[in-house]
């Protein structure tokens, strides 16, 4: 079998770039950058190339850095240029891996370690691939949801009732905790969605709660980070709590009827409208729908006895759109679960012994797994979320 293709080129700079730099410009009044004969837009599109480590050390070279790199138009723009690295040099996996251990006296202690790696190191095979550990929450603490580098956090009881949520960026250290939604959650079952709100400059999050025995939706809310307050939506059908929602042109998507329907439900927080969306048409019976994360496209999975199918709409709205970026094989006592669609359509899976890219031939549309490609262990067994590092502030959009 062919080697897997090597690293594509970097992209081009962002044609908005130097809009945006002199956006920045702009909006710090008098700026100048000490003892640099540079000029600023130059700075900026230097910067904003650099890893978020790198950044944070390079505040503590003068003022005037420190401005330019907390500017709104700054963290955006970086975002932009990381998110849109071909070469995934700014994405990282989150581990989550939990466990137990039981002492001499029957005492048990349980674990819950959350852990970085980067993405690069696994896929283009930098060895050893460490990870870097990050804040040791405890078996409490789970995530909802995750959008830009910032992940959504809930603290649980021991019944799994949720006590409080947070904001959390894991590259810049910081965590935020959000006020009460004003709906009580306890002995309920409630479902959350986070995604940005383009048209708003907003993040939001969108809490989504069930009354038992018939789990059909009973409350929505909506928090909104740059107004740091919830709202209430007055008005929703009539349908039954979704378990798996993905946020996806500014709209939370889950597929209606338990993962087997034929249109899957959207809900828009910008403007508290409802919709739907059609699925497509897999020929016989499947297990299971899933929604998964892309670039930007809606984007499911469909599970047979001896494969997986996985599906983009590349047009959004448009039900004839549909496609087939690959089939996977199921292995004999070996379960895969696609966690992410590049742009390229190539899908990253989670297997049982880690991480490893299907790529879809140009030649022949035929689909397969390089068997040379380096792989990362990567905690197996453990949930696993992949996020892109930024600047962006748990406090304000």
């Amino acid at each position: 079998m062919e080697s897997p293709p090597s690293p594509p080129p970097q992209p081009p700079p962002m044609k908005t770039s130097k809009r945006r730099a002199a956006a920045a410009t702009t909006s710090i009044t008098g700026l100048t950058i000490d003892n640099s004969v540079l000029p600023i837009e130059l700075i900026f599109e230097i910067l904003i190339r650099l890893p978020v480590k790198s950044l944070l050390k390079m505040r503590s070279v003068s003022k005037s850095w420190i401005s330019l790199i907390s500017t709104p138009e700054f963290v955006k723009a970086h975002l932009n240029f990381s998110a849109n690295n071909r070469e995934f040099a700014h994405h990282r996996v989150l581990s989550i891996r939990s466990g137990s251990h039981t002492h001499d006296d029957g005492h048990i202690t349980r674990w819950k370690y959350f852990r970085t790696f980067s993405l690069y190191a696994i896929l283009y095979g930098e060895s050893p691939c460490f990870p870097v550990e990050l804040h040791n929450f405890g078996v409490c603490y789970n995530v909802l949801g995750s959008c830009d580098g910032l992940f959504v956090i809930s603290k649980t009881w021991y019944d799994n009732d949720i006590e409080n949520l947070f904001l959390w960026n894991p590259s810049i250290r910081k965590l935020s905790k959000l006020p009460y939604s004003g709906i009580d959650v306890r002995k309920r079952r409630s479902t959350y969605g986070f995604g940005y709100i383009e048209c708003q400059n907003d993040y939001q999050i969108v809490e989504i709660v069930a009354s038992k025995p018939s789990y059909l939706i009973a409350d929505i809310s909506v928090y909104s980070l740059r107004n740091s307050s919830w709202k209430t939506i007055q008005e929703f059908p009539s349908i039954s709590l979704p378990e798996n929602v993905k946020f996806v042109k500014g709209k939370l998507h889950w597929i209606t009827g338990g993962g087997s329907g034929n249109n899957a439900t959207w809900f828009n927080p910008g403007n508290e409208k409802f919709g739907n969306v059609a699925l497509p048409n897999p020929s016989g019976d499947t297990f299971n729908w899933k929604l998964v994360s892309s670039s930007g496209n809606l984007c499911m999975t469909c599970d047979y006895r001896n494969k997986t199918d996985v599906w983009i709409m590349k047009e959004y709205g448009l039900a004839e759109s549909w496609t087939i970026v690959g089939s996977i094989p199921k292995f004999v006592n070996k379960v895969v679960w696609p966690i992410f669609i590049s742009h390229n359509d190539e899908i990253l899976l989670q297997d049982v012994s880690g991480l490893v890219w299907w790529y879809v031939s140009r030649d022949d549309d035929s689909f397969d797994r390089p068997e040379d490609q380096t792989r990362c262990e990567c905690d197996r067994g453990s949930e696993l979320n992949l996020y892109v590092e930024s600047l962006v502030s748990p406090n304000s959009p």
